[in-house]
């Protein structure tokens, strides 16, 4: 009983070439492709449950509907579905984003939907092709570590927080591994998981002055990976709780002009640097992959799989009537001087004083779990900071634990853990409250685990 079979496949999904110029953020507008951004789908199945991991190479994860078409047409259900996009922030937005649509031009608001059927043919051809590929196969877990992350919460002279390079912070450097073979011993998908955001790139230029879509330092590291055993197994990178967390030399807060008056603004790399910065640390973190697959000895043939999921009540916030909070937004990431050099006149500083947040219901964060053989695997629908992650991990009563986020299409924001709830950086605006956070979380995966250990 429980004999596992296990099917691997991957899509492209770059946008096609008449959809550009396509909006990414404000003004910046990407013009062109530079390497291949995929979905990717691992199907298990024990002859008793199936179940579909599926990742993508974007910012945005499957919404309710589009999850339900999914269980639909393949026969999942809900729970037997792990959904997760790597948070690249050098790919577009696609059609179901949740902003007003009044607020972006016409045309791009038609291109983001556009977008979405490139991405959903390719999630179903990833499907598709995995359940078509399914073969009997073994399973292992193990982890090693990765050194190219960092804290991102920077505290400045001035008592200001930005986003930056914290090495003394909180920083988890795991890499999670969970790998598939054949019965002779062929690799035929692998799991990383890190905590760390898709930020190397971001809005910056390639040499020939155009922003360009990629798959970040995470589809850099999958590539290289796949690449070194013979191009056919397919490697799916997620993000750990990584809310606090950047590649090191980020292009958000790296590198700062550091001006004396504290408006410190970050300033741009030479055009096409940072391009080869997620390049470099996407070879980096593969090497590093490759450690960890490699000694993963302990092959199991015999995988149960159970479920369950929750939905965790966290303390909401919002801005209090009439604030401005483009300007704190421009206050707390230092982009004043850039955005608004009238402040700056006949040798002005503008006063450094933020938005006092105030209480306001309840946020809904929705977990699952799901426990693959001898490791668990806990989604959460939200940007945690990374000692949440950690608490989470070591409060599970499984030794492979791994924190999955950007799950599900139900978002509940940056969730800032209890010891950095004074860190007024800008995820500290977010519609999550600071404070009271990390337990709730716990209380809610164990929850999950008891439910689903006493099936």
């Amino acid at each position: 009983m429980y004999e596992l079979k296990v099917g691997a496949c991957e899509a492209g999904i770059n946008p096609p070439e008449e959809l550009f110029p396509f909006r990414k953020y404000e003004n910046s507008f990407f013009e062109g492709c530079l390497d291949e951004l995929k979905a990717k789908a691992i199907v298990l199945d024990n002859g008793e449950t199936r179940f579909l991991i599926l990742g993508m190479d974007v910012g945005e994860t499957l919404n309710g509907e589009q999850k339900a078409e999914i269980t639909k047409q393949y026969g999942f259900d809900y729970e037997h579905i792990l959904t997760f996009n790597t948070h690249n922030h050098s790919a577009p937005f696609w059609g179901h984003v949740p902003a007003p649509r009044g607020k972006k031009p016409q045309d791009q608001s038609e291109r983001e939907i556009a977008y979405e059927k490139t991405v959903m043919a390719g999630i179903h051809k990833a499907v598709e092709g995995a359940i078509a590929s399914l073969r009997p196969a073994r399973y292992g877990f193990g982890t090693g570590e990765s050194y190219i992350n960092t804290n991102r919460d920077q505290l400045f002279e001035d008592g200001f927080w930005m986003q930056g390079q914290n090495y003394a912070g909180f920083s988890d450097k795991t890499l999670a591994v969970m790998k598939w073979e054949d019965y002779d011993g062929n690799l035929i998908a692998a799991f990383l998981n890190y905590c760390c955001h898709g930020t190397c790139a971001f809005t910056r230029r390639d040499v020939d002055g155009k922003i360009k879509t990629s798959p970040e330092f995470m589809g850099y590291a999958c590539n290289y990976v796949q690449e070194r055993y013979g191009g056919t197994p397919v490697i799916i990178w997620s993000s750990g709780a990584a809310g606090d967390q950047n590649p090191l030399f980020s292009s958000e807060g790296f590198p700062r002009t550091y001006e004396k008056d504290g408006y410190s603004e970050s300033i741009d790399t030479p055009d096409g640097t940072q391009y080869m910065i997620q390049k470099h640390w996407g070879f980096q973190h593969g090497i590093d992959a490759i450690h960890v697959i490699e000694s993963i000895r302990d092959m199991k043939e015999r995988m149960k799989i159970t479920t369950s999921s929750t939905i965790v009540k966290l303390d909401g916030q919002k801005a209090p009537e009439g604030a401005d909070m483009q300007y704190n937004r421009l206050l707390v990431d230092n982009f004043l001087r850039g955005y608004r050099p009238d402040l700056f006149e006949n040798g002005k500083h503008p006063e450094k004083k933020l938005v006092e947040m105030v209480p306001d219901g309840t946020v809904d964060l929705y977990m699952q779990l799901a426990i693959l053989g001898d490791a668990a695997f806990v989604g959460e629908a939200a940007e945690p900071y990374c000692r949440i992650g950690a608490k989470c991990k070591e409060a599970s009563p499984f030794k492979n634990t791994v924190v999955v986020t950007h799950t599900d299409g139900r978002k509940a924001g940056y969730i800032l853990d209890d010891a950095s709830a004074d860190h007024k950086v800008f995820q500290s605006f977010a519609k999550v409250r600071p404070g009271n956070n990390d337990g709730k979380i716990i209380r809610g995966m164990l929850d999950m685990f008891d439910d689903a250990l006493n099936k």
